[in-house]
């Protein structure tokens, strides 16, 4: 009786320990270590609290880091002692990168979390992502430690889908106390804010020091004309930034609210980067020429970003931009968002005669979808792509453009005659009529590109004109080309002759 007892007793751990085994067989995550810094990235991957566990014995007796760069969000963590108690072992920590959002994490653990930001004296850089986590109270004790932090001079906060409606953004006034502030991101994308709201935006704005950077994310509020009022009276007190970054979708503001916005920016003339994102908001062809005024007087800017895409903002406003933009002698990064507002091939001409003007971008980033510019746009696009000299990154989207066959062979090959080939490429040229021949042809030019020293090709080519037998050729063309990423589907032909 006794010898099967420990038998059983045996195999049972036996059959405990090969599951051990297995689970942490299973267990996957994305971690580099390298002399003081680490970065692990575990986004998505439910891998759970002992995953969470798992991960800490792997890097926890590098007691010396410097840097630390992690993103836990969307894991169902419940319990992260674990790794806060990590971290405060790491007394000489400098930055510090760390994403939680999106976990079920109990509103206990925010003591815990303020006794490691007690501990971590040395600290200079802070990104902490709060999404959706705790209640308004935690949050709040959690600033409140945050803006008690005397050496952070550079702090990201991200609340996304964070209820901070009426006054309960108060809770980021303490940060105004952080008298060594020099750069500032808050990210508060659906946070329910209001007119109201931006209120306290306005005063924090006022009391914060003179800052270098300014990111302000609120996609996807409701803040209207009269919160643009308000933000645009705190910004007046930070016209001295040098780097300016507001993200305003779907925040229903209309021309006169861009006005406000933009005599503020235009008077901000230290800027050297203006990144702003008004898509999807009711600014129309007169707000276009206030965003257009204001770019007249930053003549500073090498890094430039205007999100203007919106079906009420027509080809005046473009050309307004447009004819801004070219003025601007001293880019090297440009990035155009003027989707859906059907400028056309007259449109893509101006645009050609702008990179003209601009020969010297080390990044281009340009979307255009759902603009109509046709074959002869296509062409003018890649007509302007030609000259250009140094880049570094190009990214270019005509989806939903009436594009054929000729349209997209012509830009494909501008793109391989490039004198100098950008590293990352992502081309897009989904939902156009293009057909089996041309598309063939397009692969034989981007499999000569990615042979160049390209680091990374992407090609979006969804919803086009091919045969399932052409789509299963390139699919199995493409598997032999290094450094390139295809994403293709199939519609009929017959599905054009509908349109």
């Amino acid at each position: 009786m006794q010898l099967s007892y420990i038998l059983w007793l045996f195999f049972g751990i036996f059959i405990a320990y090969n599951i051990k085994l297995y689970m942490d067989s299973k267990v996957y995550y994305e971690m580099r270590i390298d002399k003081d810094s680490i970065f692990i990235n575990l986004f998505g991957k439910s891998i759970g609290n002992y995953g969470l566990e798992l991960a800490c014995k792997q890097f926890q007796d590098y007691v010396n880091v410097t840097k630390f760069d992690a993103n836990f969000q969307l894991n169902g963590l419940t319990n992260i002692q674990q790794l806060l108690l990590t971290l405060s072992r790491f007394k000489k920590l400098k930055e510090l990168n760390l994403q939680l959002g999106i976990n079920p994490i109990q509103n206990t653990t925010v003591p815990n979390i303020q006794a490691l930001l007690i501990q971590l004296q040395n600290l200079e850089t802070l990104n902490l992502g709060l999404d959706n986590l705790f209640n308004h109270e935690g949050r709040s004790e959690i600033i409140k430690s945050i803006s008690e932090m005397k050496k952070v001079h550079k702090l990201q906060i991200s609340l996304i889908n964070t209820d901070l409606s009426d006054d309960k953004i108060n809770m980021l006034l303490p940060l105004a106390q952080m008298r060594q502030l020099k750069s500032l991101e808050l990210i508060l994308m659906g946070c329910s804010l209001s007119s109201s709201s931006t209120k306290s935006l306005q005063t924090l704005l006022y009391k914060l020091p003179k800052l270098d950077n300014l990111v302000l994310n609120l996609y996807g509020n409701k803040i209207q004309v009269d919160g643009i009022d308000d933000l645009s009276a705190g910004l007046y007190h930070q016209k001295q930034v040098k780097e300016l970054e507001i993200e305003l979708y779907f925040n229903n503001i209309t021309s006169n609210g861009t006005e406000t916005l933009m005599s503020v920016t235009g008077q901000m003339t230290n800027l050297t980067k203006l990144h702003i994102g008004l898509e999807f908001n009711y600014i129309e062809d007169q707000g276009a020429k206030y965003i257009a005024q204001a770019l007249g007087n930053l003549q500073n800017l090498n890094d430039l970003s205007i999100n203007a895409a919106s079906k009420n903002f027509g080809f005046l406003g473009y050309e307004s931009i447009l004819l801004a933009i070219e003025k601007l002698s001293t880019l090297q990064s440009l990035q155009l968002i003027i989707g859906v507002n059907k400028c056309g091939s007259r449109g893509a001409d101006l645009l050609k005669k702008v990179l003209y003007k601009h020969d010297k971008l080390k990044t281009l980033i340009l979307d255009y979808t759902e603009n109509y510019i046709g074959d002869a746009g296509a062409s003018f696009v890649g007509e302007g792509l030609l000259s250009q000299k140094k880049l570094e990154f190009l990214k270019l989207n005509l989806n939903f453009n009436s594009i054929s066959d000729r349209g997209a062979v012509d830009v494909v090959k501008s793109i391989h005659n490039l004198k100098h080939q950008p590293k990352h490429i992502d081309l897009r040229l989904s939902q156009n009529k293009i057909t089996d021949k041309a598309s063939k042809e397009i692969l034989r030019y981007i499999s000569n590109i990615t042979q160049q020293g390209v680091e990374l090709f992407e090609f979006e080519f969804l919803g086009t004109a091919l045969t399932n037998a052409t789509r299963d050729d390139l699919v199995q063309t493409s598997k032999n080309l290094n450094n390139f990423i295809f994403i293709v589907d199939t519609i009929p032909p017959s599905y054009w002759d509908e349109q």
